[in-house]
């Protein structure tokens, strides 16, 4: 199993020195060979960075929770529930949770007055175990001053949890069907070091090249730290000999057979060591489309940027992938615990690299023009709940119907129920239908 303790030492700057030997990077000692004197440390944080970035894009500027056939009353009652459970805050969680660890986990379950609650669950420290169907977790938790023991066993059958080896929860959870607990991977890996229930972590594609670095930037930091604080060679002194040196302000005075200088670097290692981290630097930018984009005037031109927008797109588009499904079964595992249905919830998000409007809507009109896509797409795609706002259409549509002379007053064209005025021989009902109904003129 890989461990998330040592990931997540790397990934927040803590170098042990088992993992530098491991590694072959920067550790030096002192005399007696065994204390460690300087190791390397963090210096450059792209992959902070980068997580940061992509779990930013994954989440969106705004999330759409479209129930299927929009039942009466049940997206607000899950946003409550959401929003009562602090989801925007425990989505993130959980994202920033796999992107580091390539591995996540949530729970769901009832308070203590009975409301179904979300949220993240932390697994750095855990012991997991993988069942047939579910999960065995055991962790420790700093609460009051003390640690707390936790031990939970959750399956499609049945749900208990201890503290502290005292049995505090064991519900029946066979009528939903899934586990109250789920973990699962950022992305799948194929690497033998980790468990079939482990994932890669995001900034596992740069790992190496970061511990690369910074182990050249310890080194030029030891390299400073010896100018900074030197040492000296004393020549023609004998080291007992104090009167044979005298200082006046910042001036020393030595006899003539004496000679004192600094214990130097020789030779330019410097200027190697530089280039090299140059290099490794392009290359993690090169392997990472957001981080590049951070900094645009290092992208050479405009067909250049448009294939780095489109390899972050798709990017985003898989971990989302990933995501939103678990999102969308466990937030239908909410309202079952809440109502005893099933709800079918679909869960959209703003796109990961904005789109220009008035190209986008050209697209889809000609798309939809050709009958490829509905409007139901267009509506979503853009943000919109389709089956709310056809409601509003539908109500504006009535209201002007039922008042036609208040429309005409506030300088609308009136709505014509009838034909044209120039064939009065011919009318023909266009009473407007909404939901199948016909509604007569006021």
């Amino acid at each position: 199993m890989k461990s998330f303790a040592d990931m997540i030492n790397v990934f927040y700057g803590t170098y042990t020195e088992a993992y530098c030997k491991n590694k072959g990077l920067f550790v030096a000692y002192k005399k007696d060979g065994e204390t460690v004197k300087a190791i390397t440390r963090m210096i450059e944080n792209y992959h902070q960075e980068l997580v940061k970035i992509d779990a930013g894009y994954i989440l969106g500027g705004w999330q759409e929770f479209i129930i299927e056939n929009d039942p009466a009353g049940i997206k607000e009652m899950l946003l409550e529930i959401l929003n009562t459970s602090e989801w925007e805050i425990e989505q993130l969680k959980i994202v920033l949770q796999g992107l580091i660890l390539g591995t996540t986990a949530l729970r769901v379950g009832k308070d203590e007055d009975g409301y179904p609650r979300i949220c993240h669950l932390p697994i750095s420290t855990s012991i997991i175990s993988n069942l047939e169907n579910g999960w065995d977790i055991e962790y420790y938790v700093y609460e009051n001053n003390h640690y707390n023991s936790y031990h939970e066993i959750s399956t499609s059958e049945r749900y208990q949890r201890w503290k502290n080896e005292k049995l505090e929860m064991d519900v029946d959870t066979s009528r939903y069907e899934i586990p109250f607990i789920t973990i699962f991977q950022n992305r799948p890996t194929i690497d033998p070091t980790y468990e079939n229930w482990q994932g890669e972590p995001e900034w596992n594609i740069i790992a190496p090249q970061l511990d690369e670095i910074n182990s050249s930037q310890s080194r030029l930091s030891m390299i400073e730290d010896r100018y900074a604080n030197p040492k000296l060679i004393a020549k023609g002194i004998m080291h007992d000999a104090n009167e044979e040196i005298r200082k006046d302000t910042n001036m020393l005075y030595i006899s003539q057979e004496a000679d004192i200088s600094y214990l130097e670097y020789q030779g330019n290692i410097i200027a190697p060591v530089l280039a090299r981290i140059a290099e490794l630097k392009s290359s993690v930018k090169d392997k990472c489309p957001e981080l590049i984009l951070q900094d645009l005037t290092a992208v050479n031109s405009g067909y250049a940027l448009k294939i780095r927008l489109q390899t972050l797109k798709k990017k985003i588009n898989t971990l989302r992938s990933i995501y939103f499904p678990v999102f969308e079964r466990y937030f239908s595992l909410l309202l079952k615990l809440q109502t005893g249905n099933d709800y079918k919830v679909t869960y959209h998000a703003e796109d990961a690299i904005p789109e220009d409007t008035e190209t986008l809507l050209k697209e889809f009109l000609s798309l939809r023009g050709l009958d490829i896509i509905s409007d139901r797409t267009i509506a979503e795609s853009l943000g919109y709940d389709y089956d709310a706002e056809q409601k509003k259409v539908a109500e504006e549509v009535l209201s002007k119907v039922q008042r036609p002379e208040e429309n005409e007053q506030e300088g609308e064209p009136p709505i014509m129920l009838f034909g044209s005025a120039e064939n009065e021989q011919e009318k023909v009902s266009t009473i407007p239908k909404i939901n199948g109904k016909e509604y007569e003129p006021v």
